[in-house]
């Protein structure tokens, strides 16, 4: 399983600068079965799918539906980009996939109308939907997971964008749409891409705010440290103290990266932290240094900063757009999106992978399903890889913790999806047929990466 901490805390670290403002917030045919939270499971599989079984007592379950609920964050989003819009155009487009398809179990896939946490208050809204008791599962896409201890300890099925380590682990009934285990783990990700575009000086930056900022920012020093002999690039400068939206600007900063002869920048920060730092890169002439960017898969947001960005790399949690979709699930999403009239955007796949987990976890619970029966058989599988969408998780482990310690438990991939912004637009640095770069978990001896596609 991976290891990839740079993207949930460069998100997750603005939390701490916001969560004091925002508070806490009856025939053969068909056999009649009444279900409660069992945790029974009978024996499921695309061979059952068309399978309607009479099922009374479990929450958001009718003859005709499954319900799920949507929590998000919307209104006083910090970023300003899309999350919760986005997000269900991606979990509406799956269901409307699945139920062209005939749906599952007799049923269609429902969504109820999304549900705003503006911000500080997704713990309330957790509470409601517990307690409403209308909804079979929930889907998050939030920036601040209060309510997500809640939704687990109620045995509430929640599939969520995966950028909140912290509230995920340990956690049976949490499904987040990237594993992430380890956050102080060394990596070869930042190091190879600093070695693939000619650096040999390196700085990493972050916010002072968080403690999963500071580290984040160290563990890419001392990544960068591990493997200096190999890529020759040398970490020479380092700073985990910057405010946060940097408010002052970043001129001193970058004048001492200046001096001590930076050529790539690996940050834990926002997209907008991003452009303010590039814009100071460039007024102090230091445009052509290269950023490694943990938040900035966003067209838009590249198309609309003109060539500021030229050059820098991105790294994106899920097989990017401009990949070779045969064999993957991605042709499917961007049908869909498009028969929705919706545009393609990152929060959209964070929604159709979470979607399509809940589905294969319905599907392997089989037609006689419960909450826990779901929850049970989701833990069961092994390779779970929303149609070569993301780099398969091994749910069996996906919830444990590791350090860099205890590693060696891992016994899967290092992987990463890079792309390299080209023209304003984004190219994949590995073959567009192998877009993923693996390493062996376990084994932290550099080498180069195995292009890899899990299609």
């Amino acid at each position: 399983m991976s290891r990839l901490p740079k993207r949930f805390i460069a998100v997750s670290l603005l939390i701490a600068a916001v969560i004091g403002a925002c508070g806490n917030s009856s025939d053969d045919a068909a056999p009649t079965t009444t279900r409660g939270e069992t945790g029974t499971t009978s024996a499921g599989g695309d061979g059952d799918r068309d399978t309607f079984v009479e099922i009374s007592g479990v929450p958001g379950v009718t003859d005709d539906a499954i319900t799920y609920a949507a929590i998000g964050t919307k209104t006083n989003n910090p970023l300003g980009s899309c999350i919760l819009d986005c997000y269900v155009q991606g979990i509406e487009a799956y269901f409307a996939f699945r139920n062209s398809e005939g749906g599952i179990f007799g049923r269609d896939l429902v969504l109820a109308e999304p549900i705003d946490d503006e911000l500080g208050q997704n713990q309330v809204r957790a509470l409601d939907v517990i307690s409403g008791n209308q909804a079979f599962g929930v889907f998050e896409a939030t920036l601040i997971a209060s309510g997500w201890g809640d939704l687990d300890s109620a045995g509430v099925p929640t599939y969520a964008w995966g950028i909140h380590a912290t509230e995920a682990a340990n956690r049976s009934h949490i499904f987040p749409s990237l594993a992430v285990r380890c956050a102080d783990c060394t990596g070869r990700v930042v190091p190879w891409a600093a070695q693939e575009v000619g650096a040999t000086k390196a700085a990493a930056l972050g916010y002072g705010v968080s403690e999963n900022s500071k580290v984040c920012t160290q563990t890419v020093k001392q990544s960068f440290d591990m493997y200096a002999a190999d890529t020759g690039v040398e970490g020479a400068y380092v700073n985990d103290g910057l405010d946060y939206g940097l408010p002052n600007g970043i001129g001193p900063e970058v004048t001492a990266m200046k001096d001590a002869g930076v050529d790539f920048i690996a940050t834990c920060i926002d997209l907008n932290g991003m452009k303010t730092l590039a814009s100071e890169l460039r007024r102090q002439g230091m445009d052509d240094v290269v950023l490694y960017h943990p938040n900035t898969y966003n067209q838009q947001f590249v198309t609309d900063a003109g060539d500021l960005f030229e050059g820098d790399v991105v790294s994106v949690q899920f097989l990017p757009f401009e990949a070779d979709a045969e064999g993957t699930a991605l042709a499917d999403f961007e049908a869909w999106m498009d028969k929705q009239g919706s545009e393609l955007s990152e929060l959209a796949m964070v929604g159709w992978i979470n979607a399509s987990l809940a589905f294969e976890g319905l599907l392997a619970a089989g037609p006689e399903f419960d909450r826990d029966a779901v929850t049970a058989a989701t833990n069961a599988l092994t390779d779970f890889d929303a149609g070569g969408l993301i780099e398969p998780i091994d749910w069996t482990q996906a919830h444990t913790p590791y350090t860099q310690a205890t590693r060696d438990v891992d016994k899967g991939l290092e992987c990463a999806a890079l792309v390299r912004i080209e023209g304003g637009k984004f190219v994949t640095l590995a073959p567009a047929d192998k877009p993923w770069l693996c390493w062996k978990q376990a084994d932290t001896a550099w080498s180069e990466p195995v292009p890899t596609s899990f299609g």
